[in-house]
C-alpha cells in the first residue's frame, strides 16, 4: 500500500473508535449515573457530535431504563449534517463558526425547555465543541451583529480557543457556567467530548455548565493583547468594564447543581491512532507536546521533532503523532484552515527533512471541517512535491495571504472526509517508509 492509502487506512479506522454514540452508551452503562429516584429527565445535546451523542444517550434509556420519564423532546443543537437520528427529538441546525440568528432561537430553546425543571428532576447535557457558536444568548445590550463581529475578529486575531472563549463568556447569559445556574433548582450532568487540548471543561463550549475562574477583567485584557480594544463594537467594551466596575454580575465562581465529566479528548485519541498505527506496521511515536502555536511555526518545529526521530530510528517505519490546535493570524484573504495553513507551510520547507525516505505528513481536524471549508485538512508527501514543481505555484505568496486551500487544491493535497459528527481538535499524522 502507498502511504495514502495508509494514512487514511489508519486515520479512519483510529477515528470510528471515537464514534460518539458508542462512547456515551458505554460510559453510561460503566458509570450508571441515572438513578431511578428522577422525576424527569430533560436530555439536551449541543455541539457538532450532539445528535451521535444523543443517540447514544437514548440508545442506553431505551435499554436500561425503558419505564422512566423523558420531558416532552429532547433538543439536540448540531450544525448543518446529513447524519440522521431515528429519535423523536426537537433537532435544531446552527451556524458555525460565526453565529446567527438560529443560534439564538438555539439558545432560547434549551433556556425555555429547562425553565420547568424542579429539583426532581434531572438535566443531562451532552457537549461538545463547536457549542459555543452554536447556541447564543447575548446580554439585551448587545445586539447579533455587534456579537458576530467580534467573533469574526476574534477567530482571525491569532488568539488560542481558551482566550476566545474568555470573551465569549463575558458576553453571555448560558456560556461561563450560566447555563447551569438556569438549570437550578434540579440537578445537572455533563457529558463531554472535549475539543480543548488541555482538557480545561470551563473552556469547552465555553464552559456552560462548569464555574469559570475567568473575569471580566481577562476579557479586556485579551481584546488589548490582540489589538482589538478599538475594532470590538462599543456596546461590547461597555458591556464589559461595566462588568469590572461590578455593575454587572460575574460568571459563577461555585457551581453546586451540575456533575461534568470528559469522555473523550484529543489525548485519548493520539493513544488510539498510535494503536492503529502499530497494528499496521508502523512504530508509534507520541509527542506529548501540544501544537497549540502559530500554524506556520508548529510546521518548522514539527520538522525538528521529525528529524530526531528519523535519525534516532533504525530504518524501521514510523508513524509519529501529536495532536492540538493551531492558531492562524490572518493576514491576507485567502482561503484555507489551520490544518491547511500548517501542511503547506510544512511543504514550504520540506527540504528540511534530513531523510531520504519516503514521508508523509497528515495535518487534520478531526471534525472534518478545517476553517471556512470543505477540507478536514491538508495531506503532503512526495507526490506533493513533484505536482508543486510541475505546477510552478509560488508557495511564499500563498503562504503570504493565507491562501492554504488553493494551493493544496491545485497540488491534489487537501483531505476531503466531509463532517465525522465528532471534535476531539487536530491531529497530525507523520508516517516515514
Amino acid at each position: 500500500m502507498s502511504l495514502r492509502e495508509d494514512a487514511k487506512k489508519i486515520y479512519s479506522s483510529s477515528l470510528a473508535t471515537l464514534e460518539p454514540r458508542g462512547t456515551i452508551f458505554n460510559y453510561l452503562k460503566k458509570n450508571q449515573i441515572i438513578p431511578l429516584n428522577y422525576k424527569n429527565i430533560y436530555p439536551i445535546a449541543f455541539g457538532k457530535a450532539s445528535i451521535s451523542m444523543m443517540s447514544g444517550f437514548l440508545d442506553y434509556l431505551t435499554k436500561d431504563f425503558p419505564d422512566i420519564s423523558i420531558k416532552g423532546k429532547p433538543i439536540v443543537v448540531s450544525n448543518t449534517t446529513d447524519e440522521k437520528i431515528e429519535y423523536d427529538v426537537d433537532l435544531l441546525f446552527s451556524s458555525h463558526p460565526v453565529p446567527n440568528e438560529k443560534s439564538i432561537l438555539a439558545g432560547n430553546s434549551i433556556i425555555n425547555y429547562i425553565s420547568s425543571s424542579t429539583e426532581d428532576d434531572l438535566v443531562i447535557f451532552l457537549i461538545s465543541g463547536g457549542a459555543s457558536a452554536l447556541i447564543s444568548k447575548p446580554p439585551s445590550s448587545i445586539n447579533l451583529e455587534d456579537k458576530i463581529t467580534l467573533t469574526d475578529l476574534l477567530l482571525k486575531s491569532g488568539a488560542s480557543i481558551n482566550e476566545i472563549n474568555t470573551v465569549r463568556k463575558h458576553i453571555s447569559n448560558i456560556k461561563g457556567g450560566r447555563l447551569a445556574k438556569l438549570a437550578n433548582p434540579s440537578t445537572c450532568y455533563s457529558l463531554i467530548i472535549s475539543d480543548v487540548i488541555n482538557d480545561d471543561i470551563s473552556s469547552i463550549a465555553s464552559g456552560p455548565t462548569i464555574a469559570d475562574a475567568t473575569t471580566f477583567n481577562d476579557a479586556l485584557i485579551i481584546l488589548d493583547n490582540y489589538n482589538l480594544l478599538e475594532k470590538t463594537p462599543s456596546s461590547i467594551i461597555k458591556y464589559i468594564k461595566q462588568g469590572i466596575n461590578g455593575e454587572i454580575e460575574e460568571s459563577p465562581k461555585k457551581i453546586n447543581n451540575c456533575t461534568n465529566k470528559i469522555v473523550s479528548s484529543n489525548r485519548l485519541y493520539r493513544e488510539q491512532l498510535a494503536s492503529f498505527a502499530n497494528q499496521n506496521g508502523y512504530k508509534p511515536i507520541i509527542i506529548s507536546r501540544d501544537i497549540t502555536g502559530e500554524a506556520k511555526d508548529e510546521a518548522m518545529l514539527l520538522i525538528e521533532h521529525y528529524n530526531k526521530y528519523i535519525n534516532d530510528s533504525a530504518g524501521e517505519p514510523l508513524a509519529i503523532i501529536s495532536g492540538g490546535e493551531t492558531v492562524v493570524n490572518m493576514k491576507g484573504s485567502g482561503k484555507g484552515g489551520r490544518n491547511q495553513e500548517l501542511a503547506l507551510s510544512f511543504l514550504s520547507n520540506y527540504k528540511r527533512l534530513e531523510t531520504q525516505r519516503e514521508w508523509l505528513l497528515l495535518s487534520v481536524g478531526t471534525d472534518g471541517i478545517d476553517g471556512p471549508t470543505d477540507a478536514a485538512g491538508g495531506i503532503i508527501d512526495t507526490i506533493s512535491v513533484k505536482a508543486m514543481t510541475e505546477s510552478k505555484l509560488d508557495i511564499t505568496s500563498h503562504l503570504i495571504d493565507n491562501n492554504s486551500y488553493n494551493f493544496l487544491k491545485d497540488i491534489d493535497s487537501l483531505y476531503l472526509t466531509g463532517p465525522s459528527g465528532t471534535n476531539v481538535a487536530d491531529i497530525q499524522l507523520m508516517l516515514i517508509k
